[in-house]
């Protein structure tokens, strides 16, 4: 997290830092105890800085949002100033792009691949897990996505589950 050391993480050149940011920020909501908790003052206010820099990279129009997202709701977590326009963005967008049975559209197209799996339904809960209690716009929200989810998950055991 030291941006003065050589092996500094990349975190605002080209647009594939806002990606694994999010999986960085994705590991802090899931963390027993805030990274803040457990890093001491100096490393967590590099790691907010970190986070905070990808701002600058925009989003593509897809579960990209949740990237960013992801990012924000894990900077309020560490207890820093989040966006939540870009959290209600990235949520209200998924919203219109459900397409039904537990799936998501990876933007405004349907795509049935690996990104619900890994990026659209994890993000989503986990952003959402952290945002609805702040927020109380998004309690209903929460139990809705949460249940699409579940059936995501039986449609997929059933993809990959021996005949």
């Amino acid at each position: 997290m030291d941006p003065a050391s050589p092996d500094f993480l990349n975190f605002t050149r080209e647009r594939q830092p806002l990606v694994d940011a999010a999986f960085l920020a994705q590991g802090s909501l899931r963390a027993p105890r805030t990274l803040r908790e457990a890093l001491g003052a100096t490393t967590s206010r590099q790691l907010i800085a970190a986070l905070e820099s990808t701002r600058a990279i925009t989003p593509v129009f897809s579960n990209w949002l949740l990237f960013s997202a992801t990012v924000e709701a894990a900077l309020a977590r560490l207890g820093a100033n989040w966006d939540r326009m870009r959290v209600d963005f990235a949520i209200r967008q998924h919203e219109q792009w459900y397409k039904g049975d537990g799936v998501y559209g990876d933007g405004p197209a349907f795509h049935f691949d690996y990104y619900n799996s890994f990026v659209i339904q994890p993000m989503l809960l986990d952003v959402l897990d952290l945002i609805a209690p702040v927020d109380a716009r998004w309690n209903n929200l929460h139990d809705a996505v949460l249940k699409r989810a579940r059936r995501y998950a039986a449609v997929q055991e059933r993809l990959t589950a021996p005949a």
